[in-house]
């Protein structure tokens, strides 16, 4: 007689890009969307999923094979009765959608960043998870090579971080807060946060040009690149023995020593060649799936768990109310 566990099953609510369709050029050994993790992970099964658009619906059913498909996510969660739920409908929806999967049961909850339109909507999600691990995808808190950066900073394997610069297109809560959420992931809870400038897109949310502040000094600034047509997030952080950026979105690392200057040799510099390597951004979703079936069968939370979300939600909003000053209104590029 087989000892195996049954598989959790899975359902994912909401079948856009970060659900299925950012697979498109995987080859089924590697995912970046939350159906390929549960697809992907031994532990899970892709039962079901919900979506009020008929066509990404089909779709999603097509590209997974999976049939058990509804157009109402309340009637998919009171007739398969999933373990495990991902959340990935519109943000202004979350808060409706949190409630009720947390109400059905499930175990555990993956859930879309940010993980809701406001504080003030997200404030009672702690009394509705009621201990139930929820992660948040604030994705790159499951890449392997940050997470080895993070502990070698910490080590102090780097010295002392002085300054990081991060450029990032599109909005606050949509995109600046990855890295948001990373940089405190890096240097701790943020002593202060400031905004000098702010940028209103017609139809879109909000950017701002701001600061945060960590104990020991350490400064993260962000500046918002206006829309270029293209996607745009990067980390550029010094060190007290060297110099990290973390590129394409966090897909590679580049480390720039600190070496001697070969001219005057005089003083020391930063070495004009990085060391490259592409981190393990691959498959972020599927240890994210594999750590919240841990979490339901022995306890513990997620490496970005709800907290986290919250706060970096809190955050954002905290920037914003910083600026008091002119809002610049900048169009998208043709």
């Amino acid at each position: 007689m087989s000892s195996a566990k049954p598989a959790l099953k899975a359902a994912v609510i909401g079948c856009g890009n970060v659900a299925s369709r950012y697979d498109r050029l995987s080859d089924g050994s590697w995912t970046s969307t939350h159906a390929g993790a549960y697809r992907l992970c031994a532990a899970t099964e892709l039962a079901c999923a919900a979506d009020t658009d008929a066509g990404a619906l089909r779709e999603f059913g097509q590209r997974w094979g999976v049939s058990s498909l509804y157009p109402d996510y309340r009637r998919m969660l009171e007739r398969e009765r999933p373990d495990i739920v991902s959340i990935c409908v519109p943000t202004p929806r979350h808060a409706a959608v949190f409630h009720d999967v947390c109400a059905s049961g499930a175990a555990a909850v993956f859930l879309e960043k940010p993980v809701a339109a406001s504080s003030a909507e997200a404030r009672g999600f702690p009394a509705a998870a009621a201990g139930r691990p929820v992660a948040v995808n604030y994705f790159r808190r499951w890449n392997p090579a940050l997470a080895a950066l993070r502990e070698e900073m910490a080590a102090g394997g780097l010295g002392r971080p002085f300054r990081a610069t991060v450029y990032y297109v599109k909005g606050l809560l949509g995109n600046a807060s990855h890295y948001i959420d990373l940089m405190r992931w890096f240097f701790g809870e943020p002593a202060k946060v400031r905004a000098w400038r702010r940028f209103a897109h017609p139809g879109q949310e909000e950017a701002a040009d701001f600061e945060m502040e960590f104990p020991g000094g350490m400064i993260a600034a962000f500046l918002h690149v206006p829309p270029p047509g293209y996607v745009f997030l990067e980390a550029d952080i010094l060190l007290e023995r060297g110099r990290v950026v973390i590129g394409q979105r966090g897909q590679r690392i580049a480390r720039y020593p600190v070496a001697d200057e070969p001219h005057f040799g005089m003083f020391r510099i930063l070495a004009s060649e990085g060391r490259g390597e592409e981190t393990g951004w691959r498959n972020c979703p599927l240890r994210a799936v594999e750590q919240l079936v841990a979490c339901v069968e022995r306890g513990g939370e997620p490496a970005c768990a709800l907290e986290d979300g919250l706060r970096a939600l809190a955050l954002c909003e905290e920037i914003l109310d910083s600026h008091d000053g002119e809002v610049l209104t900048e169009s998208a590029p043709r």
